[in-house]
């Protein structure tokens, strides 16, 4: 015979061992008393379960790990179980019984196809109790942002009136029996959760301790002491104990991480400025070279625009200069061409002295215009 781990109580988180705390059940002044529990018939089948824990009226189950593992899913019953559900838990007002049929699943363990038929059945059971009408659907639901909390139940059953319940007058419903359903009532869905979605332990007493496990603390340091030596479950008190030491822990952890992270980034931001305040001086400097660069360029280039004018009038100067030598130059070697021509004439007509005279001539100009114009060069030979 397999059996699921979940349900045996033990945190599936840290493996403990450690049974899920829970609150004594208060006792119902209105049902008569267990004398002759032992003796009663251990149930055979899950609707014999179902009978039994509504008879306790949310009283600690007579149980053993037995009992539970004896039990069968039998298809056949699920119509009677359902029925008899319904039944029961309508005039269950106070919801006391799921937390406690839950309670001792959770305990003593139970094969998948049991726990199963069980948790439908505690379904049914919330289904029928008016605090969770319109909300079953989120009950059931997996999505974590879809899924029915612990505070929307306990602020519903803080706001929950009389009437709703089904009773006729207030007094029926004083504020200790407020007070008992909304523990009941957020204590059967954290249960509900650990068993169906596997909460952890972690999960289940912090909304326990944001909801039902709320009282103040007491200003008196004797009441206070009196209240946990008189405690008659030590073992849960010492569970809640083990587990905000393991909260302690781990915020010790995370506080003494967060300061190294903190120095880390102090001495980072100590870095950061110095090595910010040596890069604004190298941009201050960059600046003021870029300034003198800056300074220098528009010098330059002022310079620049000062040559580049005088070039223009130089080379107009040049021009002119340029086409007054070449007029020059043309007018007086047509001179002395002509002069060469009329010494030729002279010598083919035989006339050889006035044909060197011409010549003597034009090569004395031609002579001093060439030494005029090396001159005017600069002197190149």
């Amino acid at each position: 015979m397999t059996t699921d781990d979940g349900p045996t109580g033990v945190d599936p988180a840290d493996g403990s061992g450690a049974p899920l705390p829970r609150e004594p059940a208060a006792k119902d002044p209105q049902t008569p008393n267990r004398d002759n529990s032992n003796k009663r018939e251990r149930p055979k089948t899950i609707l014999a379960l179902m009978e039994y824990a509504y008879s306790e009226a949310g009283r600690k189950l007579s149980l053993s790990r037995k009992d539970i593992f004896e039990l069968s899913v039998r298809p056949e019953d699920e119509q009677a179980e359902i029925d008899t559900v319904r039944q029961l838990a309508g005039r269950d007002t106070l919801f006391a019984v799921p937390p406690s049929l839950l309670s001792s699943l959770a305990e003593l363990g139970s094969e998948t196809l049991v726990r199963g038929r069980i948790l439908d059945l505690v379904v049914v059971a919330f289904a029928s109790h008016k605090l969770f009408e319109g909300r079953i659907e989120r009950l059931t639901e997996q999505r974590p942002l879809e899924m029915l909390t612990a505070e929307e139940v306990n602020r519903e059953a803080q706001r929950i009136t009389f009437s709703a319940l089904g009773l006729k007058e207030e007094s029926e419903f004083s504020d200790a029996s407020r007070a008992r359903l909304r523990s009941n009532a957020v204590s059967a869905l954290e249960l509900f959760r650990v068993l169906r979605d596997r909460w952890t332990s972690r999960q289940f007493i912090e909304d326990m301790s944001a909801t039902v496990w709320d009282a103040p603390a007491l200003p008196s340091a004797y009441k206070t002491a009196a209240l946990l030596a008189t405690a008659r479950n030590t073992e849960a008190l010492s569970q809640v104990s083990r587990h905000f030491e393991h909260v302690l822990r781990n915020s010790k952890r995370e506080t003494e991480k967060a300061i190294s992270q903190a120095r880390e980034q102090e001495l980072r931001a100590i870095t950061a400025e110095a090595l910010g305040k040596r890069l604004a001086a190298d941009i201050e400097k960059a600046r003021a070279e870029a300034a003198e660069l800056a300074s220098k360029a528009n010098e330059l280039e002022l310079r620049l625009s000062v040559e580049r004018s005088n070039r223009v009038v130089d080379k107009s100067h040049h021009v002119d200069d340029y086409e007054a030598l070449r007029t020059q130059v043309i007018r007086r070697l047509s001179t002395q061409s002509e002069l060469l021509g009329d010494g030729l004439h002279a010598l083919r007509h035989g006339s050889t002295g006035v044909a060197e005279e011409f010549v003597d001539r034009a090569l004395t100009a031609i002579s001093r215009e060439v030494t005029r114009l090396k001159e005017l060069d600069g002197g190149v030979q």
